[in-house]
This record gives structure tokens, C-alpha cells and sequence, in this order.
């Protein structure tokens, strides 16, 4: 046997008789298969591994999102709080079927949640000589939730001294992009509150722009007051 070069710089060797052409067959189909299946699965392995690349890519960039908004979204919160009596606020950090819940009712869709706030500047220009809010805390219970804690300060249009407060909670939830799709306002308290009622934010303002504080004569319209006026 004298082994020979073949393509490639192979070393095959190398037979006589029939026995040759037998072999060579044999051994040629042995070397495809062979190639053919590592090839097989070599593109099957490459193919997982791609798919799971992607997949991966997919998910940090989703969550690199979430965390860019949801940044996004309490730096604008806490920038909005303050002027919210008077100017327009950011809305690109809600969803558009924002639901907004306080202790009376429920409100769903961002024209309606803007609607709230247009109508708390209406009454506030209306009603007050000043109105302003203070944030004393925020905090996140979750990592999808934000908490922030304030006071609401007014001063209504009235000839005679008063000035009114009252404190609460706004709750905010995040979804899986970082926008926010729900804000409950709850915990509220006034510096006076009715019994056996939790007020809505448009009762609060009544409230604060309607006190309960004594009245001078000439604004009571009560019988004994018209009784003891003079007679023309």
C-alpha cells in the first residue's frame, strides 16, 4: 500500500484490485455524511444562539425604555406638581387610557384625565386670589410605583380673611414601557372636613373656596337678619 496526495493535500490510501473502487465510495460517503451533519448542526446551533441574541436585545433594549421613561416621567412629575393651578401639564408621560381614580369617582382616557386639570385651573382663577401646591415627599412602595405626598394651599376671593389647606396622596402606576397608566388620588384631609363624606377634587375646591367661616352681617340672608332692618 503507497499512500498518495489527493485534492486538499489529503493523504488516502491506496489499493489495488476491485477493492479500490469500493472503498473509495465508502470512504467518500462516510466523509459527506460526516460534513453533512456537523454542517446540520453547526446552522442549527448558530440559528438558536442568533435567535436568542436577538430575543435578549429585544428585552434590554424594552427594559433600557422602561427605565428612560419612567425617569422621564418622575422628573416631570415633580417639575408639573408645583404649577398645576396654573399651566397646561406635560401629558406624553401617561397613557392614553390613563385611569384616573380619587374617592368618588373614576375616570378613564387622557381627554378626560386633561379635562380634570383644565377644570381645577378654571375654578382656581375663579375662586382664589392664590392657590398653589407643595410636595412633601415622594417615594416608590414598588419599582413600578411612585407615591408623592402633598398639601394644597388656598386663598379664596372673600372680603374677609381666610385661607384654607388640605393634604392627600397621589398614586402612580407604571407599565412595562414606563408610562403611566393609572393615578389614584386618595388619603385626603382637610383642615375642617365634613363628617360622614370623602370629598372629590372638585368638592375640595368648593371647599377651599367656600369656608366655613363666620359671615358679616350684610352677607346673611337669614329672617332674623331682613327682620330687624329698618322699614322704608
Amino acid at each position: 500500500m503507497i499512500p498518495r496526495r489527493d485534492e486538499g493535500s489529503r493523504v488516502r490510501p491506496r489499493f489495488s484490485g476491485a477493492k479500490v473502487r469500493n472503498v473509495d465510495v465508502v470512504v467518500g460517503l462516510l466523509e459527506e455524511l460526516g460534513a453533512g451533519s456537523s454542517y446540520g448542526l453547526f446552522e442549527v446551533q448558530v440559528k438558536g444562539d442568533r435567535k436568542g441574541d436577538e430575543e435578549k436585545r429585544a428585552g434590554d433594549e424594552e427594559k433600557g425604555d422602561y427605565y428612560v421613561n419612567m425617569g422621564h416621567g418622575i422628573r416631570t412629575l415633580r417639575e408639573d406638581f408645583p404649577a398645576i393651578f396654573h399651566r397646561e401639564l406635560n401629558f406624553d408621560i401617561y397613557r392614553e387610557d390613563i385611569v384616573f381614580k380619587d374617592p368618588i369617582n373614576t375616570i378613564m382616557g387622557i381627554d378626560r384625565y386633561k379635562s380634570i386639570f383644565w377644570g381645577l385651573r378654571f375654578h382656581g382663577r375663579i375662586f382664589f386670589r392664590a392657590l398653589w401646591v407643595d410636595i412633601v415627599s415622594v417615594w416608590q412602595p414598588v419599582e413600578n410605583v411612585l407615591v408623592v405626598r402633598w398639601t394644597v394651599h388656598g386663598v379664596p376671593r372673600v372680603p374677609w380673611e381666610s385661607r384654607g389647606r388640605f393634604d392627600g396622596t397621589s398614586l402612580y402606576k407604571f407599565d412595562k414601557h414606563g408610562k403611566i397608566f393609572e393615578h389614584r388620588v386618595d388619603n385626603v384631609a382637610l383642615n375642617s372636613p365634613p363628617k360622614f363624606k370623602v370629598p372629590s377634587l372638585g368638592e375640595l375646591i368648593e371647599f377651599l373656596g367656600c369656608p366655613s367661616h363666620a359671615k358679616p352681617t350684610y352677607f346673611d340672608g337669614s329672617p332674623s337678619s331682613s327682620s330687624s332692618s329698618p322699614r322704608k
